[in-house]
């Protein structure tokens, strides 16, 4: 079993409570990124042709973890980039619609912002609380609905959205539903397939603890012809095709939406970190994180009894973030600085404080958090 204190050093001076902004690389990530940045100073990646082995090893160990074929997954530099493909390859009609919760994280508002401009209405849901409800959100589908948009979990208020209900409704009506997986990924369990989801665009650098440049995109079986390539390069076309061909021959699944030569020093640090997780079972991470989450909510409520606690009541919606605020931005903020000063690492967000604990923290941890909101005094 892998020791988490020689994993994550920084657990031996600060209570990083912040896996939510980025999560610290295990000792393991940064020894293989070392050691394969010493292989590309020799030239002694794979000489073979054809995608270097550090890929299709990736790729497998994030389809054993979502539960779906490795050939469905594909690499790019990040969440955004995913969603943008998504977007970007679906064939809109004038007059359809996309429906997607209010106030949805940038890189989502980011990636369908081109949509009215090729009449494609944007259907905004509206909402109170920690997040929209998937009624709420039905609410707005109709027969010219394309798709649905949205996180996983909520970046600001740590909810979860009902996957397993809303990817059924989505597909009994027809329509895709796109996901930014980026908080739930390394964090929860998900079966990518019971959950009816249509594709989902990550990032390596928080829950999977394997820093920037490296994203993933899945899309499913089921979605591959409603989604088109945005993007063409060899990489993703089988044979030695040219384009003076009017019909390529896509490579199979999620293969064909590679323009180009993957980050093999990224991938190489998710594959590092995957196997950390698979040696604890994301099963055991995500029960681990959630008690650390209700241990932290319900110290914050005791410590701070006039705080407004975010995270929902409702077991279905609940991660293992906890946002609170004061009630005062000027009050967060002391807060904020005055946990830095105890060695308490946690996020400052539009909501108030975001507390974020992942499989390295303990409850040590927790009680250096309250043990350092007890001694508060705005």
């Amino acid at each position: 079993m892998a020791n988490l204190s020689t994993e994550f050093p920084i657990t031996q001076s600060t209570a990083y409570l912040n896996t939510a902004a980025q999560g610290p690389w295990p000792t393991r990530t940064v020894e293989a990124v070392h050691q394969a940045a010493q292989h590309a100073q020799f030239l002694e990646f794979d000489r073979a042709h054809g995608e270097p082995s550090i890929f299709l090893e990736t790729r497998t160990r994030l389809g054993r973890l979502l539960n779906v074929d490795p050939v469905d997954l594909t690499f790019g530099p990040n969440t955004t980039y995913g969603l943008n493909l998504c977007m970007h390859g679906i064939d809109w009609k004038v007059g359809d619609n996309l429906v997607v919760p209010f106030n949805e994280f940038p890189s989502v508002q980011y990636a369908i912002a081109h949509l009215p401009k090729i009449g494609v209405e944007v259907r905004l849901v509206a909402w109170s609380g920690s997040g929209p409800t998937v009624p709420q959100i039905m609410e707005r589908v109709d027969a010219r609905t394309r798709a649905v948009i949205c996180s996983a979990i909520a970046w600001d208020t740590g909810y979860r959205m009902d996957l397993e209900s809303l990817g059924a409704r989505c597909e009994a009506a027809g329509c895709l539903l796109v996901v930014d997986g980026i908080h739930a990924v390394g964090s929860e369990q998900l079966d990518l397939k019971a959950l009816r989801v249509s594709a989902l665009s990550l990032h390596g650098y928080k829950w999977l603890m394997a820093g920037f440049g490296c994203g993933v995109l899945y899309v499913s079986p089921a979605a591959i012809d409603r989604i088109g390539p945005s993007f063409i390069g060899p990489q993703g076309v089988s044979g030695n095709q040219m384009l003076m061909h009017a019909d390529l021959p896509w490579k199979p699944g999620a293969q064909r939406y590679a323009a180009g030569t993957g980050n093999q020093i990224g991938a190489t640090a998710v594959n590092a970190s995957l196997t950390l997780i698979e040696e604890l079972g994301i099963a055991n991470i995500r029960s681990a994180n959630h008690a650390l989450a209700d241990a932290i909510e319900a110290g914050v409520r005791r410590q701070l009894p006039g705080a407004n606690v975010l995270r929902s009541h409702d077991p279905v919606h609940q991660s293992a973030i906890v946002v609170f605020t004061t009630g005062s931005v000027d009050r967060d903020t002391a807060l904020i600085n005055h946990l830095d000063a105890a060695g308490v690492v946690v996020a400052l967000r539009p909501a108030g404080l975001r507390v974020s604990p992942h499989l390295f923290n303990s409850e040590a941890d927790v009680e250096r958090l309250l043990r350092a909101i007890s001694t508060f005094s705005p």
